[in-house]
């Protein structure tokens, strides 16, 4: 919400100012919560061809026509949930999207949210491979050549080698109606070791942080993953992390 749009002079400078509302975590309107069997299982951004398993299932995303809890992660502060509220979490190529000033309280977030013995999975795009890609010279890696052609398609442009390798870290977004225009979609980035980092600051115990593959996974209600177009499919180019929450 626009609280103010105003123009100013000073100092001989034009200044445009417009302060907003910070946008707090909502319900969607269509969704009771209340009335849902706890505990909750979460799925971040999971996009518009995963489908539920169940009703436990709450998607969370910016986009109000994807999720029933509605976050814009640049302004997050906290989860709209109860302590140990939540069975088990996953993200798909999602993390990435947050700044590096919000990435770890939401971190912290899921840990809090999550129950005893509850699995935290997370995908990310490997960006070390792409590091090691990039300072081989491989112009046929697969992600590097896919990125070519979009800038190619979309901005008439032809993408160096770096800037192909630079889209793990920074990348131009493509939803403008929800972020704006010149805004970014890949803003961060991690390894393993930063990744397990991160979660430890959350809570996780070094020892229930494990490296994962694609399709396999310590909780059964992930089953879902790779019977849909999803990033998380690209195992070629992906981390799969689990953490599970332990006292």
């Amino acid at each position: 919400k626009t609280l103010m749009k105003k123009n100013i002079n000073l100092f001989g400078y034009n200044l445009y100012i417009e302060l907003k509302k910070r946008a707090k975590p909502t319900i969607s309107n269509n969704t009771n919560i209340a009335e849902l069997p706890k505990p909750y299982k979460l799925n971040f951004g999971p996009g518009p061809n995963w489908k539920k398993p169940d009703i436990s299932w709450l998607s969370v995303d910016i986009d109000a026509s994807l999720g029933e809890i509605v976050v814009n992660f640049q302004e997050f502060e906290k989860l709209p949930l109860e302590n140990n509220s939540v069975e088990c979490v996953y993200g798909s190529h999602v993390f990435e999207h947050m700044s590096i000033f919000k990435s770890q309280l939401v971190f912290n977030e899921i840990y809090r949210t999550l129950r005893v013995n509850g699995t935290f999975r997370l995908i990310l795009p490997d960006a070390e491979k792409s590091i090691n890609e990039y300072i081989k010279g491989n112009h046929g890696y697969e992600l590097f050549k896919r990125r070519k052609e979009r800038a190619k398609k979309n901005q008439n442009i032809e993408y160096t080698l770096f800037e192909s390798m630079r889209e793990d870290f920074l990348s131009p977004n493509g939803q403008a109606n929800l972020l704006g225009k010149n805004t970014l979609a890949h803003q961060n980035a991690w390894d393993y070791e930063t990744i397990k980092t991160h979660l430890m600051r959350a809570g996780f115990k070094e020892e229930d942080i494990l490296k994962s593959e694609f399709q396999k996974s310590h909780c059964d209600a992930f089953q879902f993953e790779g019977t849909y177009p999803s990033e998380a499919n690209q195992d070629y180019r992906s981390i799969y992390v689990e953490a599970i929450k332990h006292l």
